[in-house]
């Protein structure tokens, strides 16, 4: 048993906490921050096996996920007027956030170092320069250097970063998102680890309906009641609406975005 790592994110001293079997087959060791207060596995060696496209069949919630995931996005940056403004989504996978988003006219690109966005194929970024919003739907656990990757997120000054992932409490060998059976996660969150996180990049951060919000300061009074932790009510009822309001401007618009991406491809085909 190893006593002590250091952080993979603050840098300081994270202690054993327990250990867990991971695939079936690797015993894994945990630690926990005494600082940030982060829980980690140890140098995760088993990445490359945990990413067999095998796995993939164990996430069954993928398309239910996407779509609450815009709704949200949907409904946060028509508050905040950032609707037009350059979305990416960090880790997009098969791309189907992002492209719900397009199909309702909100500016939204994929960015996967990791695989090829199917149902984005045109619409990926190759990094995160002139992002407004950031969007990292279960993405953030599975960071082999989240320090690395937090960096180069707030690097590009974004105006909010959405982050949907588990928050613990205290360390707790059978917590169901620790995931042990296709190893992917990696790296997770307390409420205090959020905090540090907006300490060190200078943003304030809120929990709204499970989903982290890192957001500048100075745009707070656009979703609070000044002075006050309460969410303003029409941002409450935008929240409530949210995927009836969704698929509200899917059925209204049809394939009006797709045609333009469809067009705005095929343009840009023809020029090369």
């Amino acid at each position: 048993m190893t006593a002590e790592i250091y952080c993979r994110l603050c840098g300081n001293i994270a202690k054993f906490s327990f250990q867990k079997r991971i695939l079936s087959k690797y015993d894994v060791e945990y630690f926990h921050c005494q600082t940030c207060a982060a829980l980690q596995t140890e140098n995760p060696y088993w990445l490359e096996e945990a990413y067999q496209p095998i796995n993939e069949q164990l996430d069954t919630g993928q398309f239910i996920r996407c779509l609450h995931n815009a709704a949200f996005l949907d409904a946060l940056t028509s508050q905040l007027n950032l609707s037009i403004e350059t979305l990416i989504d960090y880790g997009c996978g098969s791309g189907l956030t992002a492209r719900i988003l397009r199909d309702i006219g909100i500016n939204a690109y994929g960015y996967d170092t990791y695989s090829t966005p199917r149902l984005l194929m045109g619409f990926q970024k190759e990094n995160l320069e002139g992002a407004a919003i950031i969007n990292l739907c279960e993405v953030a656990e599975h960071f082999p250097n989240p320090k690395s990757s937090f960096d180069n997120i707030f690097s590009c000054n974004p105006k909010i970063v959405v982050v949907q992932t588990g928050i613990f409490n205290e360390p707790d060998v059978s917590w169901s998102y620790l995931a042990p059976e296709h190893g992917q996660h990696i790296f997770f969150y307390s409420e205090k680890t959020i905090s540090y996180l907006a300490k060190a990049h200078c943003m304030a951060a809120t929990f709204i309906q499970g989903y982290i919000i890192f957001i500048k300061i100075e745009l707070l009074e656009s979703l609070f009641i000044k002075n006050t932790n309460t969410l303003k009510v029409d941002f409450v009822s935008k929240l409530n609406q949210s995927i009836q309001n969704l698929f509200n401007k899917i059925l209204t618009n049809g394939y009006k975005y797709a045609i333009n991406d469809n067009l705005m491809l095929t343009k840009s085909l023809q020029i090369r």
